[in-house]
């Protein structure tokens, strides 16, 4: 077997369980957002998601990227033999995280008001300061589910837990949670947003147990030698604390704006611009399936001096991410108003904002996981620059847009964010690396979605419209046509490899 067959064939196990867990995470957030959208007015929507976008980027500042970093630890703790170090590093990240999050929390319920009387005009202050009030208990859960299931589970080696727990119970148990609510006290973004929190609250009780049984585990054993927990916290925190600032970079990219909206514009503008925009983040699900597949798979590349490995791992995902997720951006980007059709007629003025995300997107998933590249080889400093630059020209680009052109502005603002860190990212890894993004079989498959899939669902748009009937229509002919250009071509993008090693050994063999 040659070298890109091994790659496709360990890529593709790796990917499995992370696909499926990013289809239900994906259709857990679209679900997410139809349901808020539909039981709440613009104005509700708003306070919903912009609580929930300070919570997540409070969330993100608080964990200092320690759920990475122990995903990292454990598993080169586990990788080379030093199992006695295991306990001592969960320790180390977890009680500060813990802690600062208890204080932050405690301070935040105290300081909602004035917060929410600087975010939002007076007359939204107290709805959202009291819907502030409600989450700041939560963050605590929040950073715990992080650290558990990211960090801890990942390293210990149970990719399953991660996937059954972040992936599938939280995201499809909280749209269920919010329309339970709804109906059973009535609309209100206060309840929406408790009900959103609740499944945490599970999350956190399922991975403690999981977690802690597997560092029972760990310490049976043996014995455990001594290990100064000074020496292995400077070394954790010391490989951790650029990635941290990444994160922050990066959660800032995804919802920031969101925020930014709501204080320049009102919560109503808010709402509509946050419903429309988390279409597109449920997109990115699958790119963030294949991340977590390809990260072992080059560290082990990098670890070994293997450019060449990791050249092929970083094109086969870029592969992958093309084929999966630019047919929906397509059809978001032709179909904008029948997709916003799904939220009500109140949101029909977000079409030409989620248009030009859609479109900024393709660019985005052709460049492949660069950062994950980066962190992979070490160089997460690098990722973390190019990461709170492209913050920078988000923030820059939003003010000087967004009062003179909404939220198309916004979504302006947004898209170059996202383009400008892809673009430093390539840039890096090409020059200073040495592993090249784009190749042949990175274009064919880059053509082949646009002319197999696209080509057919433009001429259902043109014809019929962009209305939601036009949209599956356009969806299922598209799909037709590019099923068929990939099985074609299967060899050639690597999918025949794939698929068999996802195979049971004798199927594989026959």
């Amino acid at each position: 077997m040659d070298a890109a067959a091994r790659t496709s064939r360990t890529v593709a196990r790796h990917s499995a369980l992370g696909l499926a867990g990013a289809i239900a995470a994906g259709a857990g957030g679209f679900a997410l957002t139809v349901a808020v959208g539909r039981s709440l007015d613009q104005h509700s929507t708003g306070v919903f998601f912009t609580c929930v976008a300070i919570f997540t980027i409070l969330t993100t500042v608080l964990l200092l990227g320690a759920d990475t970093g122990l995903l990292r630890e454990l598993a080169a703790l586990r990788g080379t033999g030093r199992r006695d170090e295991v306990p001592v590093a969960f320790r180390v990240a977890a009680r500060p995280v813990l802690a600062v999050s208890a204080v932050v929390a405690a301070v935040g319920a105290v300081v909602a008001g004035p917060v929410a009387r600087a975010a939002v005009p007076a007359a939204d202050a107290g709805e959202l300061a009291v819907a502030l009030r409600v989450l700041a208990p939560f963050l605590v859960l929040s950073t715990a589910s992080a650290l558990l299931l990211n960090g801890a589970a990942r390293g210990l080696g149970s990719m399953r837990s991660f996937t059954l727990i972040q992936q599938v119970l939280l995201p499809v148990g909280r749209p269920v949670a919010v329309l339970a609510a709804v109906v059973l006290f009535g609309p209100s973004p206060v309840r929406a947003l408790a009900a959103w929190s609740l499944p945490l609250a599970l999350a956190v009780a399922i991975a403690a147990v999981d977690v802690r049984r597997r560092m029972r585990a760990v310490a049976s054993e043996g014995p455990l030698p001594d290990v100064d927990p000074r020496e292995v916290s400077r070394r954790f925190w010391r490989l951790t604390a650029p990635r941290g600032l990444a994160a922050t970079f990066e959660v800032v990219i995804v919802w920031a704006d969101v925020v930014l909206v709501a204080v320049l514009l009102g919560p109503a503008e808010a709402g509509i611009y946050a419903a429309a925009s988390r279409f597109i983040t449920s997109g990115t699900l699958a790119m963030q399936a294949i991340r977590l597949a390809i990260a072992p798979v080059l560290a082990a590349g990098f670890g070994r001096g293997d450019i060449a490995e990791a050249e092929r791992v970083h094109r086969f995902s870029t592969v992958g991410a093309i084929l999966t997720t630019w047919p929906v951006y397509l059809t978001v980007a032709m179909f904008a108003p029948g997709v916003l059709s799904l939220l009500g007629p109140g949101f029909a003025g977000a079409a030409g904002a989620l248009s030009v995300l859609a479109v900024a997107m393709l660019a985005v998933v052709a460049t492949g996981n660069a950062n994950t590249v980066l962190n992979m080889s070490g160089r997460s400093a690098w990722a973390a620059r190019n990461t709170g630059q492209a913050a920078a020209v988000m923030l820059a680009v939003d003010l000087l847009l967004v009062p003179r052109f909404g939220i198309v502005g916004a979504a302006v603002g947004w898209s170059a964010a996202m383009i400008t860190d892809a673009s430093l990212g390539i840039s890096q890894i090409r020059r200073r690396l040495g592993v090249r993004s784009f190749g042949p079989v990175v274009v064919e498959a880059a053509v082949l979605v646009v002319v197999a899939f696209g080509v057919p669902a433009l001429a259902v748009r043109l014809v019929a419209g962009p209305s939601l009937p036009a949209l599956l229509t356009g969806a299922a002919a598209g799909g037709v046509c590019l099923l068929a250009a990939v099985v074609a071509r299967r060899r050639v993008l690597g999918v025949e490899q794939a698929v068999a090693a996802l195979l049971p050994g004798r199927l594989r063999r026959a």
